[in-house]
């Protein structure tokens, strides 16, 4: 299973009102969506995703006076698993008396805008489900908010594939988000065998590619440090990134970030994720999605270690460029 999971931290969540009611285990997961307007924008630009997350909290602890977030996670059209209230807390959001039975999952579509999950949304919040089975005792019930609360929620669309048994599209995801495997796509650049590169205690490392293999959209600079675009585009990439050294559960982030073209100056984090090494002290992940550019910038990939001791970047390859106009 591949899980992109977004932690509170990533996502600017807000500090609950309150200690979370303990759950061990439970019948199995409830899908849920927003009842309201999706703007299509999030289909394309993740920060948009990120900025309805934010909302959705606030409309539950400000309009409904909730303590958090009332979902266990939500999942967007990217295939990222945002934390909620997590594993192991009673969620808000299944309705009186039914909180403990089920967890919540939101996929993130509405009553207008987006109201048909793409396939990668789909299969983010198969990755929710079996994450939540896997880590938090749920069951294998997986129904509708519907199913026991008078609601039209999850919608038209998403409840008919909760009744289908909620299976995962066929293929690898939707065409605006590849999920990339490490053995079956094409590597376009890559550190390469023996050329490890560093990242220092508490320090950023802006990741320079040693070896390229095929760059049809010739997508980066000369020394393979950048993505770059030929005019106002929107760049699609996907990398791959192996990581050792860290303390077991310690935290690194890895960024997409955008610079000026010159890649002197730093302009922000296109997309930013926070992952926790295992108990070998690694870090394998995933980090992709689609960011604007233009003539004016370029995208590179950051790896910041906020931690005492020295990571070791093993390898990252960039799966997979590709950009199309804005």
């Amino acid at each position: 299973m591949t899980l992109d999971l977004v932690s509170r931290r990533s996502w600017g969540a807000r500090e609950p009102r309150g200690s979370y009611d303990r759950l061990t285990s439970t019948k199995g997961v409830k899908i849920h969506y927003t009842g309201g307007h999706v703007d299509p924008v999030t289909l394309a630009d993740h920060g948009q995703c990120v900025a309805a997350v934010r909302g959705i909290q606030g409309g539950h602890m400000n309009g409904n006076g909730w303590m958090d977030v009332g979902y266990s996670l939500l999942v967007c059209s990217h295939r990222k698993v945002f934390v909620g209230r997590g594993l192991h807390r009673i969620p808000a959001a299944n309705g009186p008396g039914l909180n403990s039975g089920h967890y919540a999952v939101l996929g993130l579509v509405g009553t207008s805008g987006v109201t048909e999950p793409p396939d990668a949304m789909l299969h983010g919040i198969r990755d929710a489900i079996e994450y939540l089975r896997d880590e938090g005792g749920a069951g294998s019930e997986i129904k509708g908010h519907r199913d026991g609360y008078a609601t039209s929620c999850p919608g038209g669309p998403l409840y008919a594939w909760v009744k289908r048994g909620a299976p995962r599209p066929v293929g690898s995801g939707s065409a605006s988000n590849p999920i990339i495997k490490e053995d079956d796509v094409p590597e376009i650049v890559s550190l390469g065998a023996g050329r490890d590169q560093t990242v220092p205690a508490g320090g950023v490392l802006a990741v320079r590619w040693h070896t390229e293999f095929v760059d049809d959209v010739k997508g980066h600079g000369a020394d393979g440090a950048a993505v770059l675009a030929p005019g106002s585009r929107w760049a699609l990439c996907d990398a791959l990134v192996k990581l050792r050294g860290l303390p077991p559960g310690a935290e690194v982030d890895v960024a997409w970030s955008r610079y000026d073209r010159d890649g002197k100056t730093f302009e922000d984090d296109a997309w930013a994720l926070t992952y926790t090494a295992d108990p070998a002290g690694r870090v394998e992940a995933s980090v992709g999605g689609q960011f604007a550019l233009d003539t004016s910038n370029q995208l590179r990939l950051r790896i910041l270690n906020p931690g005492p001791n020295e990571v070791t970047v093993e390898k990252v390859t960039m799966a997979k460029i590709a950009m199309f106009k804005r």
